[in-house]
Formats: C-alpha cells, structure tokens, sequence
C-alpha cells in the first residue's frame, strides 16, 4: 500500500506526517526534528478509526518539557484514535572527559570531565527532496551547528530505502551524527554525546535489536520501549567510522533522578578529529514487512541508486520493493 505523506520546513523545525489506510483504519506516523536547547527527534504513532465519526484534535507535545517545546497541532475528522506509542531522543552536547577507569564510557562519579560543547546554535535548516522514483522521495534534511563541529543527516522516507548500508522502514527515522574538528581541551581526552531519552514507559536495553532479528541489519545495539505489539526503539551501529578507521562506539545508559521516564544515554566515541555514526529512531511491529534477505546489499530484488552529498559523505540510496 502506498503511503501518503506531507512535509513541513520550519525556520527550527521538520514536520513529516506519513499516513497507510488499510482495512477502514489509518495508520499515522508524525515525525518531528526540532532545534533548539539541543536537537530533538520525535516519533508519534497512531492507529485511527475512520469509521467512528468523531471529532479530535491531534497533537504532538511535550507535556510541558522545556527541552523540546513541542505546540504544533493537526487536525483530524472523522477519526477515533485507537492506538498510540510516542519516543523522543535529544542530542543535548558533547562531553569532553579523561576516561580514569579506562573502560571506554563517561563515568560522572569517576572520570575526569573537561568541559561540555552546548548544541544550540545552529545554522539555517538545508532540505533536500530527491525524487527515487516518479512517486516516491527521499527526504534529506542537514541541520549544522553554526562552527560546524556537530551536524545531523537525517533521512525521512515513504519507502522501504536503503541509506549508508542502513536500511529505513517509512516508520522509521535515520539519523546521521557527524562530529568534525572538535578542539580537544586535554590530549588525552575523548566525546561522549549527551542523548536523553523520553517515552511514556521506560526504555530497555537490548543487545539483539528488532533489525537484526528479521535479517536486515547487523553489529546494532538499541533502547526499546513496549506496548503491546509495538515497539519504540532508538537504534545504533555499534561502531563509528573514526578518521577514516572502524571503531567501537560504547554506551552507557542512566535512570534520570528526576524522572523515571526520562533517561540518560551517553555513546562513547574514541578520540579523533572526524567521528561518523548512524543511529535510527521509530516504530517497529509484527507484519510490518516480510523478513529481507541476510545479505540486504548483495540481493537487490528491484531500485534505483542515487546519491546524497552532505558536509563530507557520499550515501548510496538504494529503493526496496
């Protein structure tokens, strides 16, 4: 079935909403890339019933978080919703920190911290529709820090779409990090990319993510929350391309004291002055495609490849069917 989907450029913000009828129900996926105090990437998931006849507004906030003032609302008619997941990730800085205990990870208690690079200042939101086929686009959105040294690639798609050797679900939203030519303050020092994490339930680990089990994804590590059939997951590679060499990237995850649904996770990249890494938030549930071959690359059953140029990469876009 072919997704309907509109999109929204705003001088801080991207609105995508992507919409599947099937069966007299709607399913609805707005996803949201905001920043501000940080960059913030949104997923609401909906399933609605046309059949009821009702009024209701729908909106994305934040109940009130500061950290990600989300007030846009969409209105709908003649719709109930039945079902509803929402997740959220926020990139709020760069900590710089001598890592005491050598164990690869950002320990508050232990290691030395040096200084936090702030990620709130930003240069003008670069859009880039390309056209895969005569009805299907890959949505390309660069969002850069005003002195470079910290910008996200993120890919919103209406098709099953290859990206970086990553293959993106239309549930899905990819998201590139890119730290280029930070000024270390110690030699001896590495990063660690301060996220926070905000869901109605608490996010769990998981070594083994839902990609990797339907046999199109390998060497991933994810954070998940569950409800019922469905499942908020946040993604990542489990390793980085740094300076041009394949390295382990760590994490370490912490309860925030404030609120239990509101959790910390710090990714841990080794030192250097060119770090790439591909993360993914979205929704992921039983049916939502069949299982891919495990070589997803090497068996192309039908697409198209185009390019996208961003600050310092070239990504291979591949269309699945």
């Amino acid at each position: 079935n072919k997704r309907e989907v509109e999109i929204w450029i705003g001088d801080n913000t991207v609105e995508m909403v992507s919409i599947l009828r099937h069966d007299g129900l709607k399913e609805k996926i707005y996803s949201r890339v905001k920043c501000d105090d940080g960059i913030a990437i949104q997923v609401l998931f909906r399933i609605i019933n046309e059949s009821d006849n009702l009024e209701c507004e729908e909106e994305i906030e934040s109940d009130g978080d500061k950290e990600s003032d989300y007030n846009v609302e969409h209105s709908e008619y003649d719709e109930s919703i039945i079902y509803e997941l929402e997740c959220e990730v926020i990139f709020r800085g760069l900590y710089e920190f001598v890592d005491l205990n050598d164990n690869g990870v950002y320990d508050h208690e232990v290691d030395q911290f040096i200084e936090e690079y702030g990620i709130d200042s930003f240069q003008p939101i670069v859009y880039t529709p390309l056209n895969i086929t005569s009805n299907s686009t890959l949505h390309y959105v660069l969002l850069n820090t005003t002195d470079g040294v910290f910008a996200t690639h993120i890919y919103f798609v209406d098709e099953f779409v290859v990206v970086n050797d990553t293959l993106i679900t239309p549930t899905q939203v990819k998201i590139d990090i890119e730290i280029t030519n930070y000024n270390y303050s110690d030699d001896s020092s590495q990063l660690a990319l301060y996220t926070k994490l905000r869901a109605e339930e608490q996010y769990q680990e998981k070594e083994e993510t839902q990609d990797e089990k339907k046999g199109y994804a390998t060497e991933e590590k994810e954070v998940s929350i569950t409800s019922g059939a469905y499942l908020g997951i946040f993604s990542w590679q489990e390793t980085a391309i740094v300076d041009g060499v394949e390295m382990d990237v760590l994490t370490n995850i912490m309860d925030s004291k404030e609120d239990h649904y509101r959790q910390r996770l710090f990714m841990n990249y080794p030192r250097g002055n060119h770090i790439y890494h591909d993360p993914k938030i979205g929704i992921s549930y039983t049916g939502l495609i069949e299982q891919l071959p495990p070589s997803l690359l090497s068996f192309i059953l039908t697409g198209t490849i185009i390019s996208v140029i961003g600050i310092s990469i070239i990504a291979t876009v591949i269309l699945k069917k």
